[in-house]
Parts: structure tokens; C-alpha cells; sequence
């Protein structure tokens, strides 16, 4: 049953990463965070500490795992990802903005 339940997740994470549009002017990351461990306070945190400060961020899924994405300048998103990534966030998936 467990194995079930993972290969939802995976295909929950998978479906919102494939439903991304560009944004016409914002880059987007696409995060999965663990609630528990309040993962949306800990991603804001490792972007704070390079002093990336995202101009928004919704969530999309409040269950676990959640599924948050935040918007943020072009210039910002490959140090973005490229932290988060080093601070252990592996599901990830950024768009930039259309052009």
C-alpha cells in the first residue's frame, strides 16, 4: 500500500510541475516540502540567507507532501535553485518567465 501512496505523490508533483505556464514576467520554482517540518518556513529561510526575498508564493497542495511555488525575479531563480538543491530540496522544478 505504501508503494501506492508514493507513486500518487509522484504523480501529484508531476502533474502540477507539467501544468506550469510561464509567467509573462516572474520566474516560478515549483517546491515539494514536508509540512511537519514547516518546509515553506525553511525554504523562505535559505532564500533570506542569500538575500533572495521571492515577490510572492502560493500553495498548491496542503497535504503531505506540500507543493508550494514561489515567484520570484529572473536574475534570482538559478542561485535559487541551485541552493535549495544544496540544502537537500530534490523535487524541484523552476520555469522561467515567457519572453
Amino acid at each position: 500500500m505504501a508503494g501506492r501512496r508514493v507513486k500518487k505523490e509522484v504523480d501529484q508533483f508531476d502533474d502540477l510541475a507539467q501544468s506550469l505556464k510561464a509567467h509573462p514576467s516572474k520566474a516560478q520554482i515549483l517546491l515539494e516540502v514536508n509540512p511537519e517540518a514547516d518546509g515553506l518556513e525553511e525554504v523562505l529561510t535559505v532564500l533570506r540567507d542569500i538575500c533572495i526575498q521571492p515577490v510572492e508564493h502560493q500553495i498548491l497542495r496542503k497535504d503531505d507532501p506540500m507543493c508550494i511555488i514561489l515567484y520570484l525575479s529572473v536574475g534570482d531563480m538559478g542561485q535559487a535553485v541551485l541552493r535549495l538543491t544544496e540544502t537537500g530540496f530534490t523535487r524541484l522544478k523552476g520555469i522561467n518567465p515567457r519572453n
